[in-house]
């Protein structure tokens, strides 16, 4: 069983050939946690869980209608892509590109979304900027362990460059500062 990634710390994975590097801004929060590891949690099997952290699944509770409503609603600056279309995205780059992972019942993985939207108006097209749906690509999530949402991977052009990878709401100017650092 892996450790629960905390603030601060540094952990590293890797998928179709492109190694991350994970730096956390923010502890893991229930709410805001995938499916799958709601799930993972719940049988038991996770230290990350406290007691009481436990997200409500009840649609009204969280939000849902309206969070799938709006989410939908994602401009053509930022594009949704399934997993297979992500590894074409990533090996065939022209550009940096960042990959917004989500889920549409997470409050603030909308927040993000706008401030992707802002960024992706600055830069136009000096990046690519994707975003892919936890809950419709489980296995991708499993295999990329992404736990908490909202997590951007910043990828680079340098393809041996290790990505970037964040959890947590972060606002337009410090993903540009991103950008600009690291890629």
């Amino acid at each position: 069983m892996q450790a629960p990634v905390r603030a601060g710390t540094v952990a590293q994975s890797t998928w179709a050939g492109l190694r991350t590097r994970h730096t956390c801004q923010q502890p893991l929060k229930a709410c805001c946690k995938t499916a799958a590891h709601r799930q993972h949690q719940h049988a038991g099997r996770c230290s990350a869980t406290a007691a009481g952290q436990e997200a409500s699944s009840s649609p009204a509770a969280s939000g849902e209608a309206e969070i799938t409503s709006q989410a939908e609603a994602a401009g053509p600056l930022v594009q949704q892509l399934n997993a297979e279309e992500l590894e074409i995205a990533i090996s065939d780059r022209d550009r940096p590109l960042i990959i917004d992972f989500f889920a549409t019942w997470c409050g603030p993985c909308l927040l993000l979304a706008k401030e992707l939207e802002k960024v992706a108006a600055e830069l136009g097209d000096s990046i690519r900027i994707v975003k892919v749906d936890t809950d419709a690509n489980p296995m991708l999530s499993s295999q990329l362990q992404i736990q908490g949402l909202p997590t951007m991977v910043f990828v680079s052009l340098d393809k041996e460059k290790p990505a970037l990878r964040t959890e947590g709401l972060l606002p337009a100017e410090v993903i540009k500062e991103i950008i600009e650092k690291e890629l």
